[in-house]
């Protein structure tokens, strides 16, 4: 789900009583995605997007993805 901090800044979290896992802020002409933390230098970057919505489901992605760099489904 998306919660919206300010008019600038929202954050991604699992449901209304979760804290937050990656925060999507306006950057430019974009929204940029970046992991979250309460320390500006550790926020992750993982790119910037077109829309609030667009961010949100590339995080939801980026955490689904197998954490070995294997494809789902790929031959071996």
């Amino acid at each position: 789900m998306i919660e919206p901090v300010d008019e600038r800044t929202w954050y991604v979290k699992r449901d209304a009583e979760s804290s937050p896992e990656a925060i999507i802020d306006r950057f430019g002409g974009g929204y940029r995605l970046r992991r979250f933390s309460l320390t500006e230098s550790r926020r992750t970057p993982y790119g910037v997007f077109m829309g609030v919505e667009l961010a949100e489901t590339a995080w939801w992605r980026l955490r689904d993805r197998p954490q070995n760099g294997s494809r789902r489904g790929a031959a071996s």
